[in-house]
């Protein structure tokens, strides 16, 4: 009942979505933004993806890129840009800082030159010139949007797999925010004022932790009323993929380990979600052993609620760019189960890891 509950109405809803029209404004009304990258040993990655941020077709912003005592070419590549891009900003940490990068990203923060801030990656790219507008077209009207991160597509299942991951997450936290329960974002896409920022005294409340400097501060200062979605094409930015099963174990590790820390609520909807999913089959191979009389009966259960997914997924895949995806999906939704087994001790283990880069 409770996966028909999840895919038949909460993220049906997302599926019906429709992006709102905003009315074009001269650029002369566009208030000024901050864009801030953090950049740990990224050399190779800001000369491919510099200039996608630096060429957005907005007429007055400033990006940052904060050097996080990064012992490669990073600080010389930003320079090199600088002497065509007078918008780009350098500030450099020299120092070893708390795990993760909070302290790069709260300089960042704190030495911006406008209140509404936009932050991102190294590995990410803009799918367009028009990012920055776009987003912030529902930054007027918000003070926190989330926007959507999805990965580059590449051959092979390993690729298949981050991909559907990442789009199943994002239904989630889309689907949430819908509802008035907005509960986390990703920082490869993500824009709110400083504000926000500051109301909640920075990232003080979980500073020891290595990730979180996204989705923690979404899940303590997001709320109905101050939060949406933007789910435009043109708004998505991309991110290169882990290109090995082991790279995207560690990379996925880190991130879940601060789902310990959300809000009580959202960690028993999430919870209920995830046991709901894995029970649903592993009840259903047990009763197939058990009673396999009643194998019609399962199999059409089964059925049911795939072509539930399948519908409901075909219309969220349409605003998330997935749509290949979907030949795929019944196997992809069944292999889930083992990133359950695989990533559930994170929860607990997770304030052991020291890097993020």
């Amino acid at each position: 009942m409770l996966q028909w509950f999840f895919w038949g109405i909460r993220f049906r809803h997302l599926a019906r979505y429709a992006q709102p029209m905003y009315t074009d404004v001269t650029e002369e009304k566009l208030p000024p933004v901050s864009v801030i990258l953090c950049a740990r040993n990224e050399a190779e990655n800001l000369k491919k993806n510099l200039p996608l941020f630096l060429e957005q077709d907005y007429p007055n912003f400033e990006l940052i890129v904060v050097d996080d005592n990064s012992t490669d070419k990073t600080a010389a590549v930003v320079l090199e840009f600088q002497k065509k891009f007078s918008t780009l900003r350098l500030l450099s940490i020299r120092t070893q800082t708390s795990p993760g990068k909070k302290a790069a990203l709260s300089l960042g923060i704190q030495q911006a030159s406008f209140e509404r801030l936009f932050l991102s990656d190294t590995d990410c790219r803009p799918q367009s010139r028009q990012w920055l507008k776009v987003m912030q077209r529902s930054l007027s009207d918000s003070t926190i949007v989330l926007g959507y991160g999805p990965y580059l597509e590449r051959s092979g299942w390993l690729n298949r797999f981050i991909r559907f991951e990442a789009s199943y997450t994002a239904i989630q936290y889309f689907s949430f925010a819908l509802a008035g329960h907005p509960y986390m974002g990703v920082g490869r896409n993500l824009a709110y004022h400083r504000s926000v920022f500051w109301q909640a005294k920075g990232f003080d409340k979980h500073v020891h932790l290595i990730s979180g400097d996204d989705d923690l501060l979404v899940n303590q200062m997001a709320h109905a009323g101050n939060t949406t979605i933007n789910l435009s094409p043109e708004a998505r930015v991309y991110s290169a993929p882990a290109t090995s099963w082991r790279g995207y174990y560690i990379q996925k590790r880190r991130h879940l380990s601060v789902g310990s820390h959300y809000r009580w609520q959202h960690q028993i909807a999430l919870s209920t979600l995830a046991l709901s999913h894995f029970a649903f089959y592993v009840l259903t191979v047990l009763l197939l052993i058990l009673i396999p009389n009643w194998w019609h009966i399962l199999t059409l259960n089964f059925l049911v609620r795939m072509g539930v997914v399948l519908h409901v997924s075909h219309g969220v895949s349409k605003h998330l760019g997935e749509q290949n995806l979907l030949p795929f999906l019944p196997l992809l939704d069944f292999l889930y189960l083992v990133y359950y087994i695989v990533f559930a001790p994170s929860l607990l283990t997770g304030s052991r890891i020291r890097k993020w880069k």
